[in-house]
């Protein structure tokens, strides 16, 4: 603290330290909220269907396979099969960068998020992250500013 002309102290390190506290609080407020929402997106079921086969041999036994009639439609994020791609969502904080994405082992969904090139149709966007983000602005930033507001004063 050094004397400033005048009479005032200047507290520069304290006012540093205390404003980084409150960006910290509400980064991780407002990133939390996005990565709840964005595996609530990834949530979405791809109900199966137990089809029956008949074999075409003579006296062949019945047996059946399971299809999933509902796919999701380009521009919605991919329906779930297994969770896999709900579970590799992940988020985390460090220093002043929230950072939400996929793991290694669902890097298939960063393909869905990004497009993946078919023959026939063309492109298909899948994304789940991003209308995640573009969807909640307002309300992500309202969660910004209440999780600031949470960092007391000492």
């Amino acid at each position: 603290m050094a004397n400033v002309a005048g009479g005032a102290r200047w507290r520069g390190d304290e006012f540093n330290r205390h404003t980084r506290k409150q960006l910290q609080a509400g980064l991780k407020a407002a990133g939390a909220e996005l990565h709840r929402i964005a595996r609530q997106k990834a949530s979405i079921q791809n109900t199966p269907e137990v089809v029956a086969v008949q074999r075409v041999r003579e006296g062949g036994n019945a047996t059946s396979r399971t299809i999933y009639p509902h796919p999701s439609k380009p521009g919605e994020s991919p329906r779930s099969r297994t969770g896999a791609g709900q579970r590799g969502i992940v988020g985390g904080l460090r220093g002043l960068i929230y950072r939400i994405g996929y793991t290694r082992q669902v890097r298939y969904m960063a393909f869905h998020e990004l497009g993946i090139r078919y023959r026939k149709s063309g492109t298909q966007k899948r994304p789940t992250l991003i209308p995640a983000l573009r969807d909640n602005l307002l309300r992500l930033g309202k969660l910004f500013e209440r999780g600031t507001q949470t960092v007391k004063d000492k």
